[in-house]
């Protein structure tokens, strides 16, 4: 028989295993890095077959133009020309919207498999924790408040939390710091980066 309640708790609570298939922190981190990379390579294979990368930078570059002329005549008072970029100001709008529709849906495509493999997936094999930081990053490190809670044990026995050590950097957190480092150099590969500005 199905358990329900189980399923849907572990939609708000992955349930990590206290055993994972990478047990050392050097072999998860890894893992979890070679996989956090594969993921982000995914995204920006698929960011450039659902979006005119050409077309959006394009956009994101005349909006640009555009804010930055109509900030500096608003700062020098120049009432003319104010006026004048406020009739472009609608296109502006209706181009920005069309930028973000642009990036919002492979994010949308990409969130559903990707929530799933964090939900059932990565709790399955790794464990909560998977390296160590020598400097302490709020809520992507282990605190010793963190650290105090792996003392404390549950109804199960199990300790409370996953921290042994001060400075141990949660799954997420090492997914979250491994896709910023090395986003930049996926996007130059595959030649999906974007403008910033919008």
């Amino acid at each position: 028989m199905i358990d329900w309640g189980s399923i849907i708790l572990q939609f708000f609570s992955p349930q990590y295993t206290r055993n994972p298939i990478f047990p050392d922190m050097v072999s998860a981190s890894i893992v979890a890095l070679a996989i956090s990379v594969g993921m982000s390579f995914a995204f920006a294979m698929l960011r450039k077959k659902t979006t005119d990368i050409e077309r959006t930078n394009r956009i994101m570059k005349e909006t640009n133009e555009w804010r930055k002329s109509y900030t500096d005549a608003v700062k020098k008072g120049d009432k003319e020309r104010v006026d004048e970029l406020k009739k472009k100001q609608a296109y502006i709008n209706k181009m920005a919207l069309e930028v973000q529709q642009q990036q919002m849906r492979p994010m949308f495509i990409y969130m559903i498999p990707s929530f799933l493999i964090w939900i059932f997936v990565f709790p399955a094999i790794f464990g909560q924790v998977v390296n160590i930081s020598p400097i302490y990053l709020p809520f992507i490190t282990c605190s010793d408040e963190d650290v105090a809670n792996h003392t404390q044990l549950d109804e199960n026995g199990n300790p409370k939390g996953a921290c042994v050590l001060p400075g141990e950097v949660y799954l997420w957190g090492w997914f979250l710091l491994t896709s910023f480092g090395f986003s930049g150099i996926i996007s130059k590969i595959t030649k999906t980066g974007m403008a910033t500005g919008i």
